[in-house]
């Protein structure tokens, strides 16, 4: 990175810094002016009590006055308290966001809280080789999202390559979406809000989240009973009826078996509604607070005029054919599910239930909000999710001075994959060391050969993270790159399975057979990044192995770059050779110590250093043999 990239690098930081410090200096201030509000609150509420019982005992009506005034100041200090408590924990997640963001350009973001584990796909073909998802992944150094629905859209985006079109869409939608800094940080700071389970211990724990699926799965229920025209003209008259006769009880004298038999109607209605009523409550009853933050992130997107086309496309799916703002209809819901607070009262709910048939008008008045808006909600939550994904992907292009869009190429280019100061992503910028690919078309390979820990494996990965960030519509790190559609094939880590008595070797001839089996299958040219093939056998049968494979994908048309510290590799065969293009990494020894400097040169490596690492660690390993 040059100087001017890490004097912007070092700019962004201490912006971060600043803002980190600025909201957590206001959440303190709001703190203490909640502490006051309590303090007045306390006071206000007790001279309520002492007016009315000065009144009881002495009969001035000053008193009840005065006591009437004290307790309306009461209700408005409890909702400003509620409204600064709210501004307070605001302000320290909009810190919370300047933290992550600065652990993200700073080489600490591997302690933050998103990794994609937990939706990340099992037996992704590549996946763990690249290192896309779990502690230390692409997918933890990129998160913003915090909804259920958004941490699944990022981890689809990096599993899956997205096709041409959209791809373009969305990175116009990434590079508008990099200069609009508050606009990503309040996205943030809202999906924040549904996890934050608040301070704990000095700092603030964010947890999974509100699971929506048993929500989504209640509103594509019906209930009939609910629509059901005897039981909705019941949960009307019943109660009327109840009420009458008691009004007529209290001030006629009537019978009180007149509103008995009303109130026997009412609970054998409500035995009968059972079932449907307890449904809905079961789906909802747990969901006020959570949807109330979800409302939050709907309104944010419903404002944001986004130019791009990628914008313009979520915001009709936002309105659909209603036509109405989902906010608006979320707000409407969250009223009706407050409703339901009534069944936690246990003093009077038992009460009030059988007279006033509150679980049946309740549910029905939901039963119509699910009828006319409850299909919409899945597609919200995705389109949530959608921004997010975006949002993240955007981060890294506004905060990484080395980050740009890469180029890719439309079905009539020439298939060829080209970089200029190519750079791993998920290494630190003031270490990160660019190399170039120059122009490699399918059929050809690269074969890379250099000492250990010279630098070949990171150069595999930075091409491979930086082509599913690509793909995924996002920002590579390269001063420039361009790749046509293709498809991934690696084997770069490979672990064995005691479980499934699948030793190291035959893991690994399984992971090539793959990546052989996609170059003949694949639409799409496969580029496959090989490490260390067939380190697992002995040197006659690595060699014929490696060649054979390395052939085979070259004749199916793929293209890609193979690894291997054996220099009897390098030692192709002529009509081999003419596909394929030789460079090396190595170290330098300086006053008996080893260095490495991670650029990749051309031609075959001369020399190794297994032996002078070994000497390094403590074995007294002879270097001349």
């Amino acid at each position: 990175m040059d100087p001017e990239q890490l004097a912007q690098l070092e700019n962004r930081a201490t912006e971060y810094r600043e803002g980190t410090t600025r909201h957590n200096r206001a959440a303190v201030e709001l703190d203490a002016q909640g502490q006051r509000i309590g303090n007045y609150r306390g006071v206000s509420f007790l001279l309520a009590v002492l007016c009315v019982g000065a009144y009881l005992s002495l009969g001035h009506a000053w008193l009840l006055l005065l006591g009437a005034l004290s307790c309306f100041t009461f209700i408005g200090l409890v909702k400003r308290h509620s409204s600064v408590v709210e501004q307070e924990e605001t302000q320290r997640r909009y810190a919370l966001v300047n933290e992550h963001a600065l652990s993200r350009i700073t080489q600490k973001w591997h302690g933050l809280p998103r990794s994609g584990s937990a939706f990340a796909p099992e037996n992704h073909p590549y996946a763990g080789d690249l290192d896309l998802f779990g502690t230390g992944s692409l997918y933890q150094r990129l998160s913003v999202a915090h909804t259920r629905y958004g941490q699944a859209t990022l981890v689809k985006w990096l599993s899956e390559p997205a096709q041409p079109a959209e791809i373009g869409l969305r990175q116009a939608a990434v590079t508008e979406l990099s200069s609009a800094r508050s606009f990503r940080h309040a996205l943030e700071a809202s999906g924040m809000a549904l996890v934050d389970k608040g301070r704990s211990s000095g700092s603030r724990t964010l947890s999974d989240g509100p699971n929506p699926s048993r929500l989504i799965a209640w509103t594509k229920t019906r209930e009939p009973l609910l629509e059901h025209v005897a039981v909705l003209a019941l949960s009307y008259l019943l109660p009327a009826c109840t009420l009458g006769a008691m009004l007529g009880q209290a001030l006629l004298g009537w019978p009180p078996y007149y509103w008995f038999g009303s109130i026997a109607a009412s609970l054998l209605l409500l035995m009968v509604t059972k079932h449907a009523t307890s449904e809905a409550f079961a789906a909802v009853s747990t969901t006020e607070g959570a949807f109330l933050r979800y409302g939050d992130l709907l309104q944010l997107l419903e404002t944001y005029d986004g130019k791009a086309a990628w914008f313009a496309q979520r915001r009709a799916t936002l309105v659909g054919n209603a036509n109405k703002k989902p906010s608006a209809i979320m707000g409407k819901f969250r009223n009706i599910v407050s409703w339901y607070d009534f069944r936690h009262n246990g003093m009077a709910y038992p009460f009030f239930n059988p007279v006033l048939l509150w679980d049946i008008h309740c549910s029905a008045a939901l039963h119509r909000w699910k009828s006319r808006s409850g299909v919409d909600l899945e597609r919200w939550f995705a389109t949530i999710g959608e921004y997010e994904a975006i949002s993240s992907l955007a981060g890294l292009l506004a905060d990484d001075p080395a980050a740009t869009l890469p180029v890719i190429l439309s079905g009539q280019d020439p298939r060829t994959i080209t970089a200029q100061r190519m750079g791993h992503p998920l290494l630190s910028a003031q270490k990160r060391v660019c190399n170039d690919l120059e122009a490699l078309n399918t059929g050809q390979a690269l074969l890379v050969t250099g000492s250990n820990m010279s630098g070949k494996s990171t150069f595999l990965r930075a091409l491979g993270v930086n082509s599913v960030l690509a793909f995924a519509g996002g920002p590579v790190i390269a001063q420039h790159m361009s790749l046509p559609p293709l498809r991934l094939g690696t084997s770069i880590r490979v672990a064995d399975s005691l479980s499934h008595g699948v030793s190291h070797f035959y893991a690994e001839v399984q992971k090539l057979a793959h990546v052989v089996d996609l170059a003949r299958n694949a639409g799409d040219p496969v580029l496959f990044l090989l490490d260390e093939v067939l380190h697992g056998t002995n040197s006659r049968e690595r060699q014929v192995g490696a060649r054979w494979v390395l052939a085979e994908l070259l004749k199916l048309g793929a293209f890609g770059v193979i690894t291997t510290h054996d220099m009897e590799l390098c030692r192709l065969p002529d009509e081999l050779m003419t596909h394929v293009r030789q460079h090396h990494f190595r170290e330098l020894v300086v006053d008996g110590e080893m260095t490495f400097d991670y650029t990749l040169r051309q031609g075959p490596v001369t020399s190794g250093n297994a032996l002078r690492l070994m000497r390094k660690v403590g074995l007294d390993v002879p270097l001349d043999g």
